[in-house]
């Protein structure tokens, strides 16, 4: 956020000229200053061993080199050791208690973070700045602003500081009252004003702001060229983009990116290299760009000339390895890496839909990294794929153990992935253990229930989470929909359809889709016909593929003729299409056709993919394929199953 940005800045300046006045206070080097120097060098390389010798070894010590470890630990993400630290320290400062106060704030530890923030003595306005922008980074606003309330004495980084907040909570009136009270309107708040207005998309607000301010710095351009760009309004950022009298590297490199956004690449190309000075972020929007856009090779080429890369730009050129689904070249370029970081790792982890991964994540952990939210949501979901229940309840145990239970994506993962492994029952003792869903949440659990079949069950929860406050939204009826066409409930879905005005949502292609599969296999055809005719939308294909196979199995080739052709117009032939129309026109005895069809599929190179099954033993997962004899312990097992069909003649006969 922008009030961030300014104090990193502002804080940077301060150690610059603090370090120079050290320096050069005196004709001899400070021994201490370099000592200092070296241990938050050695914890900006993640040399942890090296500071701490460093540390040790140090002859004397000063309330700088204390502070040092203690920012170093919190850098790494090491509150525990950071606090060990602090704890023995001789003397402490301020600097001393904002730096932990900061580190639980980053942390979420809000509790332990007042605790420290009550027993300072004498706290000056960055104590209680950095007590409020923990408050408000853990979205713990009411506290925040109580906090603020009670401070004897504000700057215009704590007016800046709230303002920024309730912009980033969604409450921009309260945000516009507080900037109205303050009697300083600096140029920071006008600032973090004109970003928020940005952020929240007010375009006529920020124009007005912007065209009162007296004095307007890089930042002010910036934020209204930005307010702009996320408004769609692209032609007209760009003219203001012209106006700027004096344009920096972040200016360009927001007016890049709008470009970007909208798919103009080689226009952002054509200013990037217009540009006079490339900072790193400049380079990783432009490759960024390339590889949401398609072009991985321009963004290989990007790449390749970069002075200085950091992970970002690693990941970045990683990520356009599995968007192209090339997982050998990624698992090479993921190994070759000079530094990963845990999204490097969830980033390998997508590409992958099988085993691979979940030896990947051992790997990852026996390298000592820690798995975030992205990590336990990319491999619960390839658990549940493969129905890897061992795997999954490991996980479990691990996201436990790791604080991860009231998470809302975990939560949902974990539901999911129950549910597809077939445990519906531990997936609604997930569900009901968790305090606080949310929408998303209660979407899962409906739908789970929904495709195991328990249409009563889904269908309850619907009146409770409505009851819980919860607004439902497209996905919620999507499942309820889903939920009747498991069951057969055409009344149901009906009234559940028809509902959806009433929350003010439009049914999209797959309510649509849902709605025609029901009434298809409840063999209501000319309701569906019906339906399918008065539609404002195009239904996906495979709508129109079951009610072809609705049509073939009732017989009604009248309306099978009609929905061929639909079929053909939305989608190119595939295997399950050209199977599907062969075996209708066998049934109908149209022999020639269901020939031509076949031929259709040689021409094409297209065959059926070949069902399989697998179970997991152990940990260890067998696949089996029909005839397929390529498992060590086949012998073993066709003996067992010429054992168990001789049981079952034996039954037979009985």
């Amino acid at each position: 956020m922008y009030v961030e940005h300014k104090l990193v800045r502002l804080l940077n300046f301060k150690c610059i000229k603090h370090q120079f006045l050290i320096r050069y206070s005196s004709s001899n080097a400070n021994p201490l200053f370099e000592w200092n120097s070296r241990i938050t060098r050695c914890f900006k390389q993640g040399d942890l061993r090296g500071a701490l010798h460093m540390f040790d070894e140090m002859p004397q010590k000063n309330v700088v080199t204390w502070n040092c470890m203690i920012s170093g630990y919190i850098r790494n993400g090491m509150i525990r050791e950071a606090r060990e630290v602090f704890n023995k320290m001789p003397t402490k400062n301020v600097v001393s208690y904002t730096a932990m106060l900061s580190g639980y704030a980053k942390m979420g530890n809000l509790e332990e973070a007042r605790k420290l923030f009550d027993e300072v003595g004498n706290k000056n306005v960055i104590c209680w700045n950095s007590m409020i922008s923990g408050y408000l980074g853990n979205g713990r606003i009411e506290e925040g602003r109580a906090l603020f309330d009670a401070m004897p004495a504000k700057n215009c980084v704590s007016w800046a500081t709230m303002i920024e907040g309730y912009f980033k909570y969604g409450d921009v009136d309260e945000a516009k009252r507080l900037f109205v009270e303050a009697p300083e309107k600096s140029l920071l708040v006008y600032n973090v004003m004109l970003a928020g207005y940005a952020e929240r998309g007010f375009v006529e607000d920020s124009f007005e702001l912007f065209n009162n301010l007296v004095e307007k710095d890089v930042a002010s351009w910036t934020s209204m060229i930005r307010c702009l760009l996320r408004a769609g309004e692209l032609e007209r950022g760009r003219r203001l983009f012209d106006e700027m009298p004096e344009k920096d590297v972040v200016a360009c490199t927001a007016m890049i990116q709008g470009y970007l956004d909208d798919n103009r690449v080689d226009e952002a190309r054509k200013l990037f290299n217009e540009m006079a000075y490339w900072d790193i972020v400049a380079w990783n929007s432009m490759i960024g760009g390339y590889v949401r856009n398609n072009r991985f090779q321009d963004a290989l080429d990007l790449f390749v000339e970069m002075p200085k890369k950091d992970e970002v730009s690693w990941n970045l050129v990683l990520e356009g390895y599995v968007k192209q689904h090339d997982m050998i070249s990624a698992l090479r370029f993921f190994m070759d890496m000079p530094k990963r970081d845990q999204t490097s790792w969830n980033i390998i982890f997508s590409g992958y839909e099988s085993e691979e991964t979940l030896a990947l994540y051992v790997q990852m952990l026996q390298e000592g990294y820690k798995p975030d939210q992205g990590t336990h949501t990319v491999l619960l979901s390839i658990c549940g794929a493969l129905a890897l229940q061992v795997w999954g309840r490991l996980l479990h145990t691990c996201l436990i153990k790791g604080g991860f239970e009231n998470d809302v994506m975990i939560v949902s993962s974990l539901i999911s992935m129950y549910s597809r492994c077939g445990f519906i029952n531990d997936a609604a003792l997930v569900f009901h253990r968790m305090t606080g869903h949310d929408t998303v949440v209660w979407n899962t659990m409906i739908v789970s229930q929904a495709y195991h079949g328990s249409a009563i069950q889904a269908l309850n929860l619907f009146p409770s989470m409505i009851q819980a406050g919860c607004q439902p939204d497209s996905v919620t009826f999507l499942g309820l929909l889903t939920a009747c066409a498991h069951s057969g409930l055409v009344g149901e879905a009906w009234k559940y359809f028809n509902s959806m005005e009433k929350w003010n949502l439009i049914p999209n292609p797959e309510h649509y889709a849902v709605m025609v599969d029901l009434l298809s296999r409840s063999g209501l055809l000319l309701e569906a016909y019906e339906f399918v005719k008065q539609l404002p939308v195009n239904l996906p294909a495979y709508a129109w593929e079951t009610l072809l196979s609705s049509c073939r199995v009732l017989d009604n080739f009248e309306l099978g003729d009609f929905v061929v052709h639909k079929l053909l117009s939305v989608k190119p032939p595939n295997v399950g299409m050209c199977v599907l129309l062969s075996n209708t026109y066998a049934a109908r005895g149209m022999w020639k056709d269901a020939a031509h069809v076949r031929e259709v599929l040689e021409d094409l190179e297209l065959k059926k993919e070949l069902a399989c099954s697998w179970i997991e033993i152990n940990g260890y997962i067998s696949q089996f394929v029909y005839n397929d004899k390529s498992h060590p312990e086949t012998k073993e097992i066709y003996q067992q199953l010429q054992n168990l069909s001789g049981v079952f003649q034996e039954f037979i006969v009985q």
